[in-house]
């Protein structure tokens, strides 16, 4: 049984890995397909999760309940995501691309805390120092030149994405570690009200702009193919599983790679210049990543064998 449970929770590292590296690339392929969706972001967002939601379904469809409970469950999941994707669309207007992706990762400060205000049980002090170092790499990474156009009012707006995002990873532990619903109806039913969400949104208040709309097939399909097969089906169904494993806290930071990755991505493909300081921030994210996953377990095997110990 305990090998057992190691073995998903091994799994659960290599799937939430996996979603670091696609929203990682998430982050130059979505700036690449805004400039076709610049006035009309929520559209982008409408097709990333309606065609998921439309995957998934033709994917689970035998696995999926409809009742009450599994609609609240999934709605107040959707709901967060939409908040947290929108906060985080509104911020940008407002402040720099690095003051974006460095409030919007804050999440791996909130989750600890949100966690053991929820769980009434205060996490291992290892993840606090974990968060402390991911935060510091996070400063590194994102800040390394000055830019002009950060305001407190889109650093603000920003870290509500960043809140939201917290509370959708605490509330989806919660709903699974309490066995209220599995990961699959989670999944669908978070993505589905997301979809459904930003539909509404995008036909309120973006639809006078549909008619400027010039879609680039040879540009625009592939990259809105990964960002929705990857980023997304694959991601949410990635995480929710993983959740069923791992601890908030884990997951939060996990999930908090994505920034060095999408730095180091850019950095290869030509979109930003290299600077040793994007190199160490990111490490720093990672080794941070690696400490609150090994020195844990460490502990735990010592403490075993000390207590298997026979007396002296």
């Amino acid at each position: 049984m305990e090998n057992t449970s190691k073995k998903q929770h091994l799994i659960g590292l290599i799937m939430l890995s996996a979603v670091a590296i696609f929203w990682g690339a998430g982050f130059v392929l979505n700036a690449q397909l805004l400039t076709t969706f610049a006035d009309t972001p929520s559209l982008l967002n409408s097709l990333r999760f309606g065609v998921s939601a439309l995957l998934l379904l033709a994917i689970f469809n035998k696995k999926i309940k409809f009742n009450k409970h599994i609609l609240l469950y999934g709605s107040v999941g959707g709901a967060l995501l939409f908040i947290g994707f929108l906060a985080q669309l509104i911020g940008m207007k407002y402040t720099t691309p690095s003051h974006s992706g460095f409030f919007t990762a804050f999440y791996i400060v909130l989750v600890p805390f949100i966690s053991w205000i929820v769980y009434r049980k205060r996490p291992h002090y290892i993840i606090f120092v974990g968060a402390a170092i991911a935060i510091a790499g996070l400063v590194l990474l994102n800040f390394t030149t000055k830019e002009n156009g950060a305001s407190l009012k889109g650093d603000l707006i920003t870290l509500v994405s960043a809140l939201t995002f917290a509370l959708q990873i605490v509330w989806a532990d919660f709903l699974l570690k309490k066995n209220k619903t599995d990961y699959v109806q989670l999944t669908f039913w978070q993505v589905t009200f997301a979809a459904v969400l930003f539909i509404l949104f995008t036909l309120i208040f973006e639809s006078k702009h549909y008619s400027a709309l010039r879609f680039n097939v040879n540009y625009d399909l592939w990259r809105l193919a990964i960002v929705v097969l990857g980023g997304t089906t694959f991601a949410y169904y990635a995480q929710t599983f993983a959740q069923l494993h791992l601890s908030p806290s884990e997951t939060s930071l996990i999930m908090a790679c994505e920034s060095p990755i999408g730095a180091f991505l850019s950095m290869i493909i030509g979109a930003e210049t290299f600077m040793w300081q994007t190199v160490g921030g990111g490490l720093m994210v990672i080794a941070a990543v690696v400490l609150v996953e090994i020195v844990p377990s460490f502990m735990e095997r010592r403490a075993k064998r000390k207590s298997q110990a026979p007396p002296q």
